[in-house]
């Protein structure tokens, strides 16, 4: 799969994951001067392809999310269920990204982890797409060995 199929896998995941789950949806990708999120969230998947997954958002975007997932007032949200539930939403981006990739193949995923402060993962060779919601902004990225 070149790298503009697996841009649009990201925004149909992107898309079915957060209108289905967190009751919003992409509203268009992102301006180029969008500011970066402070929350990395990466996963490993093994399959055909193997790769990585990630997101990265903002703690204020992760919050509201994480609210409208839950059904709590966003004055609810700790900073560990903030990471929970973007670790979950990883989870699933990942699942339905993969299931649009190759729909005939068994994928174990890793657990997904919040990524170090500073750390590059989501600079190594990947596709990467930003997407700007009502609550904020949100990147993707996938990462797999066949990405040209």
């Amino acid at each position: 799969m070149n790298a503009s199929e697996l841009s649009n896998v990201l925004l149909l995941s992107a898309s079915e994951v957060l209108e289905g789950m967190f009751y919003t949806s992409p509203l268009g990708d992102a301006p180029e001067d969008a500011p970066a999120g402070d929350i990395s969230v990466a996963l490993s998947f093994q399959g055909q392809p193997p790769g990585t997954f990630g997101l990265c958002t903002s703690p204020e975007t992760g919050r509201k999310l994480a609210a409208s997932f839950l059904g709590l007032d966003e004055e609810s949200v700790t900073d560990e269920k903030n990471e929970e539930v973007l670790c979950e939403l990883a989870n699933m981006l990942c699942g339905s990204a993969l299931s649009r990739i190759e729909s005939n193949s068994i994928f174990a995923l890793s657990q997904p982890k919040k990524e170090p402060a500073g750390s590059d993962r989501a600079a190594q060779p990947s596709v990467s797409r930003t997407f700007e919601l009502e609550e904020g902004f949100l990147t993707t990225w996938i990462a797999t060995e066949n990405t040209p």
